[in-house]
């Protein structure tokens, strides 16, 4: 369950009063442990050293002359008087070596190779076990008269004492720490309440004013923060006051003006409908104009493309009947003559005619959409060209799969296909490319779309016009040599009646114009279907 305000703040100042403050006194705490532990070891230190210093005077002439009755004499009574020193090692560099213990005493041949590590030329101590003993306080004391070296001294202290100092530190510690924690939770709570209390009843007052009651003020009195809060909050509400009244009287000027604003607009919607009508059927009457002038300048094309075609039979035709008046006038017309050259004459004048068969199919109009195999629609066009293409010298090659079929319309389609190949040839000749080739190819995608790339090699557009080449009229011929709505209307019938995607992109060599087509078309082309 959520916590009151009130409860939340009072929570939140006593938890953040209670952690500062513990977090403080725990820091000291933890600070004085290291210098308590330093002052003891320092201690233990000074205790070693006074002792060794006494015991290595005693015994300096017993120790060169190795007394050793005196040594350990001397030991022993050091022991007696000092129970905290649990046993002394007398360690010459040469010779036995003596081990005093509380009631006994004994040489050995060799020191512990532990305690024999921690012999050297400077006073060394270390806390370990040894004779039975743990935790020993082990000082090391080198001897040394005259700037001789003699041995060492070890002596073994008792690290009770010690212990117990560390402890009654803890112990001190932890009397403090609960104190300390006594005090916070006492101090905080009054603290947290002096804090959290005014806070809430403004807090309280606030929800009110939210409520829309506008006639509640606020009562404390401090010379603090929250003072000032309470006196912002009381003049925050009378200022909330005046504006409630004049927004009271700001809406119904307003009512007023959205009911005049309102009949303006009724009227400005009357006439806004009617001037769409007028440009959405200006719009159409452009269109249709564009339309128009798009194939008008493909049937323009095309009477070009025809007087290609026909240019060669024209030429045959003219060939067999001067061959056949030549014949006439030397006399040697028979009728074998007579007969293959009225056959070849109607070969040509059949050509000639099935020329203006595909020409009057290209403009046929056909608004109706069709199943169309991709290789003959494009086949078909290139046929068209294919004469005017020789005259210029271009090569142009078709690369289409047999089954690839798309439903589309198949004068537009033809439209978009021949003014493409239009525009490369007209570029191939004006930059009288060396070499001149165009290529069309066609495939079908892994997602079942079909891909018709028209490539040239006459290098590519220029960027300064990449992004102009799709406005109507933008044109980079001579005038009157074109129209500039070739590619505006082929990306429309593509991208609008055809649901596709018409695209270009420069590659090392020239352009590529990309055409991408469903091979099912979008159910409002398919509304369309006779």
């Amino acid at each position: 369950m959520a916590l009151k305000p009130r409860s939340s703040i009072f929570i939140r100042v006593f938890l953040l009063f209670g952690f500062l403050v513990l977090g403080i006194t725990l820091f000291f705490a933890f600070m004085a442990i290291p210098m308590q532990k330093n002052a003891f070891n320092q201690i233990m230190f000074t205790q070693a050293d006074t002792i060794s210093r006494s015991i290595v005077q005693a015994s300096s002439d017993a120790i060169i002359s190795k007394d050793y009755g005196f040594i350990v004499e001397h030991n022993v009574e050091v022991l007696k008087n000092n129970t905290r020193i649990f046993y002394v090692l007398v360690s010459p560099s040469t010779g036995d070596k003596i081990l005093v213990l509380q009631k006994k005493w004994r040489l050995l041949d060799k020191v512990d190779a532990k305690l024999q590590a921690l012999e050297g030329d400077q006073i060394h101590y270390e806390i370990l076990s040894y004779e039975n003993f743990n935790n020993v306080y082990h000082f090391v004391y080198p001897i040394k008269f005259s700037g001789v070296e003699w041995g060492w001294l070890h002596i073994g202290f008792s690290t009770e004492q010690y212990n117990q100092s560390i402890q009654h530190m803890y112990d001190q510690i932890i009397y403090i720490i609960g104190i300390s924690f006594l005090i916070i939770v006492i101090v905080g709570y009054f603290f947290a309440r002096w804090i959290a209390r005014p806070v809430w009843q403004i807090s309280q007052l606030a929800t009110k004013v939210a409520g829309g009651d506008l006639s509640v003020r606020s009562t404390l009195q401090r010379r603090d923060e929250i003072g000032v809060l309470s006196d912002s909050f009381n003049s925050m509400v009378g200022a909330l006051l005046q504006s409630k009244q004049h927004l009271q009287n700001y809406n119904q000027e307003l009512e007023r003006e959205v009911i005049i604003r309102t009949q303006e607009l009724a009227e400005l919607n009357k006439s806004l409908d009617k001037k769409i009508q007028e440009e959405v059927a200006k719009s159409k009457q452009q269109e249709a104009l564009l339309i128009h002038q798009s194939r008008s300048a493909a049937m323009g094309e095309m009477i070009g493309a025809i007087a290609h075609q026909w240019r060669q039979p024209l030429n045959a035709l003219s060939l067999v009947q001067q061959n056949l008046q030549l014949r006439f006038e030397m006399g040697k017309l028979d009728s074998e003559f007579m007969a293959s050259n009225m056959e070849k004459s109607s070969r040509l004048i059949k050509k000639m005619s099935s020329t203006i068969d595909d020409f009057r199919n290209f403009f046929k109009p056909n608004k109706h959409l069709e199943l169309l195999n991709v290789q003959q629609v494009i086949r078909s066009t290139i046929d068209l060209l294919e004469a005017q293409l020789k005259n210029h010298n271009i090569t142009i090659t078709l690369d289409c799969p047999e089954n690839i079929e798309i439903i589309g319309f198949s004068g537009e389609f033809s439209q978009v296909i021949l003014n493409l190949i239009n525009n490369s040839k007209d570029v191939l000749i004006e930059r009288t490319t060396p070499n001149p080739t165009i290529t069309v190819s066609a495939m079908q995608n892994q997602d079942k779309t079909v891909q018709v790339v028209v490539k040239d090699n006459g290098g590519g557009i220029p960027a300064e016009i990449f992004d102009r080449i799709y406005d109507p009229y933008f044109t980079t011929k001579e005038e009157g040599k074109g129209t500039g709505i070739g590619l505006y209307m082929s990306k429309i019938i593509i991208e609008t009646n055809m649901g596709g995607v018409l695209s270009a992109a420069n590659d090392k060599e020239g352009a590529n114009f990309t055409i991408k087509l469903k091979n099912k078309p979008a159910k409002r082309l398919l509304n369309r279907l006779p």
